[in-house]
């Protein structure tokens, strides 16, 4: 379906509108910085004045989202990625032009605690990570069928390059992120969550 709105959206000349969240992040803003060429993006951070933690703030964000087509939750500011999903199915109807929320997870959710120890991951952005896991799965399973807006999980294990006692990990780079996020925005299927690493 949201390959047919592709196709109109090129035919008429109209651009696709995305809001992406952290456009300022490492992550976002290679994402942004991308996508930006092509299509309408809106860039959410705090240089934009947003703070993801305060409550008006991520009502005005999900307003301007019902009224993209795709959604980028990038941002990892605390509990505010969940949190935002969350907003967006309470509000959302089968009338607002969002079709699909992609979020980015972490690949850490799903790896083992003795691992995760060694590299002394943060147990607070742990934590965080596995709420998005955890509501992510129940909002995007909670309708078999039928007019939905469709939450999509990408877990990532690493980004970027790094440095010191982890330096030579495999590490996904901007255009694995993009493939995969291009992957969702054209894919017809609903997909639930996306697991992304490189060995």
């Amino acid at each position: 379906m949201l390959g047919w709105y592709l196709s109109i959206f090129l035919t008429y000349g109209d651009k696709m509108k995305l809001i992406i969240t952290g456009h300022t992040s490492p992550m976002g803003k290679d994402v942004y910085e991308h996508y930006s060429k092509t299509y309408d993006c809106l860039g959410i951070s705090r240089n934009t004045g947003y703070d993801l933690n305060n409550n008006q703030d991520q009502d005005k964000l999900v307003s301007e989202a019902l009224d993209r087509d795709i959604f980028l939750n990038i941002a990892h500011v605390g509990s505010s990625q969940s949190t935002l999903l969350l907003k967006l199915k309470q509000r959302w109807s089968k009338e607002a032009p969002l079709k699909k929320v992609i979020t980015i997870g972490s690949l850490a959710t799903k790896l083992p605690q003795k691992l995760l120890d060694q590299v002394g991951i943060d147990k607070q952005y742990l934590k965080d990570k596995h709420h998005i896991d955890a509501v992510s799965n129940s909002l995007a399973n909670e309708m078999p069928f039928g007019a939905q807006l469709q939450f999509s999980l990408v877990r990532v294990l690493n980004y970027g390059k790094k440095t010191g006692t982890r330096e030579g990990e495999p590490s996904c780079s901007a255009e694995d992120i993009i493939r995969t996020i291009d992957y969702l925005i054209n894919e017809p299927m609903y997909v639930g969550v996306i697991d992304v690493r490189r060995f």
